[in-house]
């Protein structure tokens, strides 16, 4: 199937600065609004703001996605100092962000590299040389749980600590980042205001964090994905086939950020999220992406995949392996 050019494509990666600057102000607005209303609150009523404040830190995180992209206010100073602000508050530093999913976009499809920016995806034959260590770890990384607890595995430890400890030079804002979220538990518990701390921040964050870490799975891990060892050539974008796209309604896409259109954006980064679904519209061919309807029974199916099967070309599940 041939996918248009990103020359085909350049007219949707115009940015609309007005429309850029409405969706930051209602996205804002809407999260630092319920996150104040959340702490000061009490009772049912604020945890119902800690919830709306949860959904949109999630759609902040897409904003600062698309800007690091530089598909969002890409040319404004102001936007760059703003948006590496959230990211040390979100536990995802710019730095970490663009080494990583730069890494990802450039990689997306090759079952060697997945594990880098996104979830590994061993091969069976790499199972099999695997200790029992190894083989545990693996496991937890692609299990549920760990998306549960995404806040403090996949964001605090994987984007933040981990990166930290490894090049501390490159990675001094995720230094400010665990600096910033210390800072803030001493201060809530000097006042003894554990309570709206959590119900304002923590929480929240957390509800984003599991969100993001369930859509990173999904994205590229489902029942009908394809992985390949190498580009057919340089350059090479990555096929359709590695991508899902989440059938979902319109409401959803829209309170996401239309990160569901995943091939569209894998294809050509600089589209802003809410062109996407014109370039959905009017080029048929990414209508071929594989759709996953995001109810809880089909996401658990696909976090029961294992491992890739180069004979097979498919994901196999973890039953199918202890049957193996």
């Amino acid at each position: 199937m041939q996918l248009p050019s990103r020359k085909d494509l350049k007219p949707y990666a115009q940015e609309d600065v007005r429309r850029s600057l409405t969706e930051l102000t209602v996205t804002l607005t809407w999260t630092l609004g319920t996150a104040v209303l959340a702490a000061v609150w009490q009772g049912p009523l604020a945890y119902l703001m800690t919830l709306l404040a949860g959904l949109g830190t999630t759609r902040v995180f897409v904003l600062f996605h698309d800007h690091v992209h530089g598909a969002f206010l890409r040319k404004a100073r102001w936007a760059r100092r703003l948006f590496w602000g959230l990211g040390v508050v979100m536990l995802t530093p710019v730095s970490v962000w663009r080494q990583s999913h730069t890494y990802h976009h450039r990689r997306t499809g090759l079952h060697r590299s997945a594990q880098i920016g996104s979830f590994p995806v061993w091969t069976v034959p790499r199972w099999r040389r695997s200790t029992v260590l190894q083989k545990a770890a693996y496991r937890w990384i692609r299990h549920p749980l760990n998306a549960l607890l995404g806040l403090f595995t996949v964001f605090g430890i994987g984007m933040v600590l981990a990166p930290l400890l490894r090049q501390p030079r490159t990675h001094w804002d995720a230094a400010v980042s665990l600096g910033l979220h210390a800072g803030l538990l001493g201060w809530a518990l000097s006042l003894d205001a554990l309570g709206p701390w959590c119900r304002g921040l923590l929480l929240p964050l957390a509800i984003a964090a599991f969100i993001g870490s369930v859509l990173f799975f999904v994205q590229h891990n489902f029942p009908t994905v394809t992985y390949q060892k190498q580009r057919e050539g340089r350059g090479t974008p990555a096929p359709v086939t590695c991508s899902s796209q989440l059938d979902c309604p319109t409401w959803l896409h829209v309170l996401l950020g239309n990160i569901g259109y995943h091939a569209i954006h894998h294809h050509h980064e600089a589209i802003p999220f809410y062109r996407l679904p014109a370039v959905w519209r009017d080029f048929r061919e990414f209508q071929q992406t594989p759709r996953l309807v995001p109810t809880p029974r089909a996401l658990m199916g696909c976090y029961a995949l294992a491992l890739w099967d180069e004979d097979q070309q498919r994901m196999l599940t973890w039953k199918e392996l202890r049957r193996a």
